[in-house]
């Protein structure tokens, strides 16, 4: 039925047209210190977008007929500069995760006994929130290259996030779970998570501000993924690289050669990401940012592809059918290395562990910081009384030079990252990592 109303816009002068539906239903429980609610939702609407004249035409409705055709065509402006990358025929169904096939009731009661749970961690705590979500997807695309993409997919996260205090010292902790392997309290060992918090929190209260300067650090896969979430993935989605400090760098050596960073559709690991098709019905490909020391590839959508030349990626997402598709990290990770554990800490007198970050923020220069919830002092090669109020900053090529030991090991984190407006559930993660030098200090929230 889709490809008569794409044939109505070629009738109409466009030169593409794409049409997408989306059909979603979720659920979601927050449970805070102080209260609780539970709500549910449905969506559902078609997004029809067509290049006429060089310019594109967008239009957003709960409905479709020629009418709406019409009315995206008309809707096209611009500077007639509007070129994409064009694709075979494909028909293709696909089926991402399993469902939560548990009742509202029983989701209740778990998260109600979660929450006491976090209640009772620690006699410090003074406010929690806990929320969870889940979505079931149901999206179509068509395209007048003869693409029909079917998807079907399944979504479960948990977040918790913590603040406690003693006297004058305030701390706070978070725990992102997402995943498409059914209900996220399933999947996951919650009381391993809750163990992990009650660390971080008691670690926090009796640790000490480090000495500012800079110091050789191990960071963990969980901080190496934020790090290369923000200080690298943002920095090579194609829109904001053409006019950010990577452009000029491509085909240059910015790292030693067994540094490897990638973004791929889907990754073996449970909080993997999994972007088969991305949202202009492209096939998601590995998107080698770094190779072997080398700054290789950009993540693009159709447009960027065909501004830079080179084959679609598959990193055109949106947050649903009423926005328009921008390159979006999918799982961005650093591949792991030769070394163990233990020689990422040998030699280093005085450093920091850095395990785990709750914020950061890169500017398009490269510049970046971030704050770390769980730290220790590293002293002659041994991990030492824990840290708080601990950040780093640093620049992210200069970073990338001072990496010199990567470890054998590997893991992943996921969450949801926000852009132009629109929020996408990404991946990131590697192994550890050992940077002989960065810039350590006190970060307040």
């Amino acid at each position: 039925m889709m490809f008569k109303y794409i044939k109505r816009g070629e009738e109409l002068g466009a030169s593409f047209v794409d049409i997408r539906y989306e059909k979603t239903a979720s659920n979601e429980f927050t449970i805070t210190d102080d209260r609780k609610y539970v709500t549910s939702g449905n969506d559902e609407g078609y997004s029809i977008r067509i290049l006429y004249n060089r310019n594109w035409g967008f239009k957003v409705s709960d409905r479709i007929d020629n009418s709406t055709i019409e009315e995206a065509v008309n809707s096209a402006f611009g500077d007639e500069r509007v070129n994409i990358v064009y694709l075979p025929s494909k028909h293709d169904t696909i089926k991402i995760g399993k469902e939560v096939n548990k009742s509202k009731e029983e989701m209740s009661e778990d998260l109600n006994k979660i929450a006491k749970q976090i209640a009772n961690l620690h006699p410090s705590i003074r406010s929690y929130n806990l929320n969870y979500y889940d979505e079931t997807i149901h999206k179509e695309y068509y395209s007048s290259e003869d693409r029909e993409i079917i998807l079907d997919e399944n979504i479960s996260s948990l977040n918790i996030y913590v603040i406690a205090r003693e006297g004058d010292t305030i701390v706070e902790t978070a725990e992102n779970l997402t995943t498409h392997m059914g209900y996220v309290v399933d999947v996951f060992d919650i009381n391993e998570v809750l163990e992990k918090l009650s660390r971080r929190i008691e670690n926090q209260l009796r640790g000490k501000t480090p000495k500012a300067g800079e110091y050789p650090v191990v960071l963990a896969p969980e901080v190496v993924g934020v790090f290369l979430h923000e200080a690298i993935g943002h920095l090579s989605e194609a829109d904001v690289a053409i006019s950010g400090i990577l452009y000029e760098l491509r085909g240059k050596k910015i790292g030693e050669d067994f540094l490897n960073i990638s973004d791929v559709p889907s990754i073996d690991n449970p909080n993997s990401t999994i972007v088969y098709y991305d949202d202009e019905g492209v096939e998601g490909r590995e998107v080698k940012i770094i190779e072997k020391g080398v700054l290789k590839e950009f993540m693009t959508n159709r447009y960027y592809s065909a501004y830079l030349g080179e084959p679609p990626t598959g990193n055109g997402r949106t947050q649903s059918y009423n926005d328009f598709p921008l390159p979006r990290m999918r799982n961005v990770y650093m591949k792991p290395g030769n070394n163990t554990l233990s020689e990422l800490f040998e030699g280093i007198k005085e450093g920091y562990y850095l395990g785990s970050a709750i914020g950061g923020e890169t500017s398009s220069d490269g510049t970046f910081q971030f704050a770390i919830q769980e730290g220790y002092r590293i002293e002659n090669g041994e991990i030492k009384e824990p840290i708080r109020n601990i950040g780093f900053s640093g620049n992210t090529l200069t970073t990338l030079s001072m990496i010199d030991m990567i470890s054998k090991d590997f893991g992943m984190s996921a969450g949801y990252c926000e852009k132009n407006g629109q929020e996408v559930n990404v991946s990131e993660g590697g192994p550890h990592v050992r940077i002989k030098s960065l810039k350590v200090g006190g970060y307040v929230r």
